[in-house]
């Protein structure tokens, strides 16, 4: 029972990092541009799937589209997300360019990384009282005993405390990341 509660944590874990490898920093990641959704022939994609992107320094990057007719059509998703982006043609590529963060930018940024944490905080609470309901049913219809109860209790009650610390430091590591 508690192997599947730790895999729905495990599962947050990875939802959060994900999140967090999509939030910008005064260092842009690949991940950030790769990961970008577009719009292109009225279909989603990630940008990674529509080029060859190479990193150039920490706010430029190079794009290569697979297919050079859509270059046009990436140039204008771009400019359509609103990331401030600066974009000129090279040849058969894209280079954009991120301009630098500002206190004010990083101050937004800190506040929208404490909004997921909260998020994230509470979809493990509401999987604990799952957890703990379901315990609860299961010791009413003597399906488990009061001492496997106590112990499944505390056994959660551990994971989520181990939940909560790494949520901690995954968020104190972006934050020293965006601060620079």
């Amino acid at each position: 029972m508690i192997d599947s509660f730790k895999k729905e944590l495990e599962s947050l874990i990875r939802e959060i990092q994900e999140k967090l490898s999509q939030i910008r920093s005064h260092r842009l990641s690949l991940s950030f541009l790769e990961n970008l959704q577009l719009e292109i022939y009225r279909k989603n994609y990630p940008l990674k799937a529509l080029g060859f992107i190479s990193q150039l320094d920490h706010l430029t990057f190079r794009l290569e589209p697979y297919d050079e007719t859509i270059i046009s059509e990436i140039e204008a998703g771009l400019r359509n997300k609103n990331l401030g982006l600066g974009l000129s043609r090279e040849g058969k590529s894209l280079i954009i360019k991120f301009p630098p963060i500002t206190e004010e930018s990083k101050k937004q940024i800190i506040k929208n990384l404490n909004e997921i944490k909260e998020k994230i905080r509470i979809k493990a609470r509401m999987l604990r009282d799952e957890f703990l309901k379901d315990l609860k049913r299961k010791l009413e219809k003597d399906e488990i005993s009061e001492d496997n109860f106590y112990k499944n209790k505390e056994a959660v009650d551990k994971e989520i405390e181990n939940f909560n610390k790494k949520v901690e430091n995954l968020f104190k590591e972006k934050e020293k990341e965006i601060l620079g």
